[in-house]
């Protein structure tokens, strides 16, 4: 009920914009939907998405995201506290024509997550070697123009970071950084600062690179190690040659070493395999959408019904998908 009432001060206070609340179930507790659908039935402009089942945050963003209408969408985590003080900040970001805006607090605040802190929950290994880069748990808001949207809603990956994601796209995102200022009435203040950012992009485990590279490594040292073994060989049978134990023992190293590359690289050339059939799959699967988008003529909007309606689909009966792109939009000089 918070949350839903932040949104509500949102386009309270901006009269020059029409608004569209989206409320994604992932996995909700049963309650929160029954109130959901509650605002739902009262005010048009509350839309609920409802999944088959928890297909993770990415997922349920990019749920969200498809289901958006305007010309940008701003998304807020249920755990992130009023909105409303920080959308404004955002949205002038993008009225100056940042495609891509991020809103994370400058330190972890315990009423984010599960009491712990961001930062907790996350290997401390990853951030001891990347200590500059921003993770989807690190943001507490988030803004993308429509042409984001457009792009992110033909995404069919549901393991990958967002933050990933946006770094592939390859649009270079504004940073907005805020802290509570505790005021002497015990109420607190938040203090704003605003700066240009580059996400990093790994390909990672989601290239097949680095299993072929290990699977070239390992023919090439287990071609070593053979040349070794066999020239010692020769040398100390045919030649009468004195040759070191440890040139035997180097051979066998880099054969031994050579083949577990091999060995790495060629299962996880099937590993990636299986990945990419597994990505083939929708990234989430809707059940049903309470107040659905009524699609304006722009460009992609069909696409992204049909894809809406072939997911829900999966689950319900067949519908005849007409698209509102074939009703001419009304007169606007009417």
């Amino acid at each position: 009920v918070l949350q839903c009432k932040q949104v509500e001060k949102i386009a309270a206070e901006d009269h020059e914009h029409d608004f569209e609340f989206i409320f994604v179930d992932d996995g909700s507790h049963p309650e929160s939907i029954a109130r959901l659908k509650d605002f739902s039935g009262q005010d048009k402009r509350f839309r609920l998405v409802i999944l088959t089942r928890d297909f993770g945050p990415t997922a349920a963003f990019l749920a969200g995201i498809t289901c958006a209408s305007g010309d940008c969408a701003a998304f807020f985590p249920a755990s992130n506290l009023d909105p409303s003080r920080v959308f404004s900040e955002l949205a002038r970001e993008w009225l100056s024509g940042t495609k891509i805006v991020l809103g994370k607090w400058e330190q972890p605040s315990r009423r984010q997550g599960d009491g712990r802190g961001i930062l907790l929950s996350d290997p401390l290994l990853k951030r001891r070697i990347f200590p500059n880069r921003i993770y989807f748990k690190d943001v507490s808001s988030l803004l993308v123009d429509k042409e984001v949207i457009y792009i992110l809603s033909q995404i069919s990956d549901p393991f990958s970071d967002i933050i990933e994601i946006l770094a592939w796209i390859g649009i270079d995102p504004q940073l907005v950084e805020y802290r509570q200022i505790p005021l002497p009435t015990g109420s607190g203040e938040l203090k704003f600062k605003h700066r240009s950012i580059a996400l990093n992009y790994s390909e990672g485990i989601s290239s097949p690179r680095a299993f072929r590279t290990s699977l070239w490594i390992g023919f090439i040292l287990g071609a070593v190690g053979v040349l070794v073994t066999a020239g010692s060989i020769l040398a100390s049978d045919v030649f009468q040659a004195v040759v070191p134990d440890w040139w035997m023992f180097a051979g066998a190293v880099f054969f031994i070493l050579g083949m577990q590359l091999v060995l790495m690289g060629a299962f996880g050339e099937q590993i990636y395999k299986s990945l990419e059939k597994i990505r083939s799959r929708p990234a989430f699967v809707v059940d049903s959408i309470i107040n659905p988008p009524v699609s304006s003529s722009v460009q992609g909007r069909e696409k992204i019904e049909k894809m809406i309606l072939s997911l829900w689909n999966i689950r319900k009966q067949k519908i005849p998908y007409v698209s509102s792109l074939s009703t001419p939009p009304p007169d606007e000089n009417r």
